[in-house]
């Protein structure tokens, strides 16, 4: 008989933190459509909205926001967006939006725009947690698949977890949005 040993306790948060921000998120369509629509990155709105869904009655009682700062607070530079307390440790947590599109791949953009939030993860290490929302995109997309292997190559973020959403647009045809919770690669071994 094996017996697994239990995940650590950021490792359960992180795992709750994807499925909470993605369901929470999930129940927005109309919101990223028109995001889409408007050729809006939702950089302010995303982390708002995870601190919402984060700070509930309903929100599970293994962490706590103990700070709020970046693009939520009017930062113009990076920052990360939350600073959890999980057990006696302190994680910093990053809500990182990502608007593709065919000129802007997902894979293009880790080199651009959302450079800086990855190397953090790579400068943080052991306290950096990304959650990453790439719309329009879906899990088995090949852009997906290749912007996550990058990652993990280049900044060493890997991804903890998957999860994705439709994104409803009648008359049009749906999209979906792909999520996933970045940890540092040494974190998951």
């Amino acid at each position: 008989m094996t017996t697994q040993a239990p995940a650590s306790p950021v490792l359960q948060v992180a795992e709750y933190i994807l499925s909470r921000l993605t369901t929470y998120f999930g129940d927005r369509p109309d919101h990223f459509s028109a995001f889409m629509d408007g050729n809006v990155r939702a950089e302010g709105w995303l982390p708002a909205e995870a601190f919402s869904a984060l700070s509930g009655p309903s929100v599970s009682r293994a962490f706590r926001i103990t700070h709020v700062r970046g693009k939520v607070q009017g930062e113009a530079k990076f920052n990360p967006d939350l600073e959890l307390a999980i057990g006696e440790e302190v994680h910093q947590l990053a809500i990182v939006p990502a608007l593709t599109s065919p000129d802007e791949p997902l894979s293009l953009l880790l080199d651009t725009r959302l450079r800086e939030a990855f190397e953090w993860v790579g400068k943080l290490k052991a306290r950096a947690l990304l959650y990453l929302l790439a719309f329009p995109a879906g899990l088995a997309h090949p852009e997906w698949m290749t912007a996550l292997a990058k990652a993990q190559e280049q900044y060493q973020a890997k991804a903890m977890g998957q999860m994705e959403f439709v994104i409803p647009r009648p008359p049009r045809p749906m999209l979906r949005a792909s999520a996933a919770l970045l940890l540092h690669a040494s974190r998951l071994l």
